[in-house]
């Protein structure tokens, strides 16, 4: 008895003394967190309060046409960047890291034309598919070009910890998005204007990022060579040799139910079920990003530096992350009502769905938050883990179409494949972070003090 006496009194005095010690870093991280959130938060303050008016201004139909078009746009964006973007933290002269920069712009204009070209050959094809004119073609390649350059210049903001201009930027281009959709649906309220507003306020964002980050751009363009480009290109190949097909393939499952739900359900289903993603999303925009971007920026450095403060940092993070999901399970039972109520009575059955998929966004918030096996040089597991969801979410679809099932239950088994993935995703991220602990636990280093 005295023994589990002894043990119990260790245990409840060890997290204290662990937060006392590291005080300081936990109030600097939740600072970065706050400015970025905050921002975030009140651009999606804005965002949602003009939900209701698009809901009244687009049809269900012209909100499952975009739901198709912005699945592709996030299924490309991984080829369009070659994820480069990711390695602009990990240099460690910043020389080096305005190569990687320069490099990044360069693959991402090339790569958008490429797609343009290959867009309008292919046009034909999609036409049959989901009714694509030539013009959506190059209305995606435009969005896809703005959406990764956005990609770039923020990779180089989160390298230098300015999370206040990350803040600025992503207030920018979320407030510029539905801006933009309004102001389209006033010329025409289409998917064609959804997808324009899309890549307006992503232009936005993008040209505050590149004005923010102007020096580092014009510096890397002067000490650009042939050799240089190649050389970190060599150097980084991992990226888009493993994380550009894990990307992909996280994009496809992610994205596959907006692809292959119209052919089961019709586009006016789509369109609920991307309502209700939108709506589930604000959390994630809010916060998620928000928490994304500073842990991936502290766990560049911390790996090498402290990997026991960076486990320290992963629960604090997830606990919270699950803390602010927990109130949005209130659409269990009232989503129809809510949904109904907001945007209007078309789109009480986004409610419906809502009630079920706001199951996996509880775990998913805290599973891609604090995401970052790639920073951890783990890409061949994040590119399994990818695959295997990829296989769930289209086990689900496969039974949805081969029992038949109605719309809801589709949606119910949906919602349980992505529970699995992301239940495993925070136990993969665990185990990277645990390694870490035990190789510096072997190599008996002393962390370096974390100003």
């Amino acid at each position: 008895m005295h023994r589990v006496s002894v043990l119990t009194k260790g245990t409840t005095s060890f997290l204290p003394k662990l937060l006392r010690r590291n005080g300081a870093f936990i109030g600097r991280v939740g600072g970065d967190v706050l400015r970025i959130s905050g921002a975030v938060g009140l651009a999606q303050v804005l965002a949602f309060a003009a939900s209701p008016l698009l809901t009244r201004l687009y049809s269900p139909e012209a909100f499952g046409h975009f739901a198709v078009l912005g699945a592709m746009v996030n299924i490309l964006l991984p080829l369009i960047t070659l994820r480069l973007n990711w390695a602009i933290p990990l240099p460690r002269e910043d020389g080096d890291a305005r190569h990687v920069l320069a490099l990044c712009v360069l693959v991402t204009v090339a790569s958008a034309a490429l797609a343009a070209a290959l867009g309008t050959l292919a046009q034909p094809g999609l036409a049959g598919w989901i009714d694509m004119s030539l013009t959506d073609i190059w209305l995606l390649t435009g969005a896809l070009l703005v959406t990764g350059l956005h990609e770039v210049t923020m990779s180089w903001l989160v390298r230098n910890r300015a999370f206040g201009q990350v803040a600025s930027v992503r207030f920018i281009t979320l407030v510029g998005v539905v801006g933009c959709q309004i102001g389209f649906a006033m010329i025409r309220p289409s998917a064609s204007s959804l997808l324009l507003g899309l890549a307006g306020g992503y232009l936005l964002g993008f040209l505050w990022a590149a004005f923010q980050c102007r020096h580092a751009l014009l510096d890397s363009v002067r000490g650009v060579t042939p050799h240089s480009l190649w050389r970190f290109a060599a150097e980084y190949r991992r990226f888009p040799a493993v994380a550009t097909p894990s990307s992909i393939v996280s994009a496809v499952s992610a994205q596959v139910p907006n692809l292959v739900l119209p052919t089961l359900y019709g586009v006016a289903m789509v369109g609920q079920w991307s309502l209700a993603q939108r709506v589930l999303w604000q959390p994630a925009s809010f916060v998620g990003q928000a928490v994304s971007q500073v842990f991936w920026g502290n766990a560049a450095r911390l790996q090498w530096e402290d990997p026991k403060r960076l486990a320290l940092l992963f629960l604090i993070l997830n606990a919270g992350l699950l803390a602010v999901m927990t109130p949005a399970l209130v659409l269990v039972w009232w989503g129809a009502d809510l949904f109904g109520f907001i945007f209007g009575p078309a789109w009480a059955q986004a409610g419906h769905f809502a009630g079920i998929i706001v199951l996996s966004s509880f775990v998913g918030l805290a599973a891609h938050g604090t995401e970052s096996l790639h920073v951890y040089g783990l890409n061949h597991w994040m590119a399994a883990w990818e695959t295997a969801r990829l296989t769930l979410v289209g086990g689900a679809l496969g039974l949805a179409w081969s029992l038949q099932l109605p719309a809801m239950e589709c949606v119910t088994a949906l919602a349980a494949a992505n529970i699995l993935a992301d239940v495993a995703l925070l136990a993969l991220n665990s185990l990277a972070i645990w390694r870490l602990r035990a190789r510096t636990e072997r190599a008996g280093a002393d962390p370096a003090p974390v100003p």
